[in-house]
């Protein structure tokens, strides 16, 4: 019989939520928005750009885990997938909303897009959540590019009340070989990836269907989400292995350093998910034995409840200010590294704005439902930040 430690609340993974969102808006800022020289620009990119793909595997592991800790037997399908879609699409159409008025007002394309442009299909596709479904340039390119991963977590939610009744229907000793094969299979997509071939995207050293099936296809990154299904049940049924946390970080520390020498697809998001369900499950049982810490304190808290909200604002005010200045001008080192620092800090306090007076108002109005969630389990808001 699994135990009922789903109900003890995890600030520690609220908190972790502005870690992985800070990974993300810092390598956008830093070599997304093309700032330097190309001499600087590559060296920069080796050392952000994995940074943030391994913090959208860890959202997609994280947003597994919560909601399997917060689940209730018994909870009807509609009442959950109401609940979600006020939790993601209003930012969502705000995103959107930004990046359209981005594309409708400049000409110059923008230097953060796959090929620097953006098309009235793609930005359809997008609003409808639907933009990672084809592998063509003109459906994948959106207005507001870090979109795909909450296309993503659509398709995770639609799925989810299936897939949590199965999980909890498992043994312990399922559960583990569970997890096992799901690990294998985050390891295995990406060489399948490799054999698509297909056309290379200007920019990028890889086919756009490589690129595609790695990244952004949504069967393939639900192992992820899967895998934090499973390891929250392992650690409700008490059978998660302790280990440290210098332990748990050494091992995403051990695959980050090992993506420079793989194929390009293993720094996608491959691997990146184990290492952070170990994390994940070590942060909740922190939490859960009262031997919380940084992640936990109210301010990170704070900044993680608005991580959403950040994920979704930054993309389009990073590019207005890229065009503000010039597409095309490079800043001295210094300069730069402070112009997006700026923008970073910028970037973050619009998010707390529209986090307290937009976020924050439309999901107490729309999104709470007292019959889905027992007293004592609270809700938490799982969309990801994403690359």
């Amino acid at each position: 019989m699994l135990s009922s430690t789903g109900t003890k609340t995890l600030p520690s993974l609220t908190g972790l939520r502005f870690l992985l969102a800070a990974c993300v808006l810092m390598a956008h800022a830093l070599s997304g928005s093309a700032l330097f020289s190309q001499k600087l620009q590559a060296p920069l990119s080796i050392a952000t750009v994995p940074l943030a793909t391994s913090a959208v595997s860890g959202f997609f592991v994280l947003s597994g885990f919560v909601l399997a800790w917060s689940y209730r037997p018994g909870e009807r399908a509609r009442s959950f997938w109401r609940r979600r879609f006020w939790k993601i699409y209003p930012n969502h159409a705000l995103g959107w909303l930004l990046g359209a008025l981005f594309f409708a007002v400049t000409t110059a394309p923008s230097p953060m897009a796959a090929d620097g442009s953006a098309t009235v299909l793609g930005g359809v596709a997008e609003l409808f959540l639907v933009k990672v479904w084809a592998p063509a340039q003109q459906v994948f390119n959106g207005f507001n590019d870090p979109s795909w991963s909450v296309c993503c977590e659509a398709f995770f939610y639609l799925l989810f009340p299936a897939l949590i009744p199965a999980a909890c229907r498992l043994t312990p000793a399922g559960l583990r070989r569970t997890w096992l094969a799901l690990a294998g299979a985050i390891a295995v997509f990406p060489a399948v990836a490799l054999e698509l071939g297909g056309r290379v995207l200007p920019g990028w050293p890889l086919p756009l269907n490589t690129l595609w099936f790695a990244y952004v296809f949504p069967p393939v990154r639900l192992t992820e989400f899967m895998l934090g299904i499973v390891t929250a049940r392992l650690v409700q049924a008490e059978r998660w292995p302790r280990l440290n946390m210098p332990t748990r970080i050494g091992a995403l520390v051990t695959v980050l350093a090992a993506t420079p020498f793989l194929p390009i697809p293993y720094s996608l998001g491959a691997g990146y998910g184990v290492p952070f369900s170990l994390i994940i499950a070590g942060l909740a049982l922190q939490d859960i034995h009262g031997r919380s810490h940084l992640l936990a304190r109210p301010a990170v808290v704070a900044l993680g409840e608005a991580s959403y909200a950040l994920y979704i604002v930054h993309f389009p005010l990073l590019m207005s200010a890229r065009q503000a200045i010039g597409v095309h001008h490079r800043f001295a080192p210094l300069n730069g590294v402070l112009f997006a620092v700026g923008l970073m800090v910028a970037a973050q306090a619009v998010a707390l704005l529209v986090h307290r007076h937009y976020e924050h108002p439309i999901q107490a109005r729309f999104a709470r439902d007292i019959h889905a969630v027992p007293s004592g389990r609270p809700e938490y808001s799982t969309a990801p930040v994403s690359d």
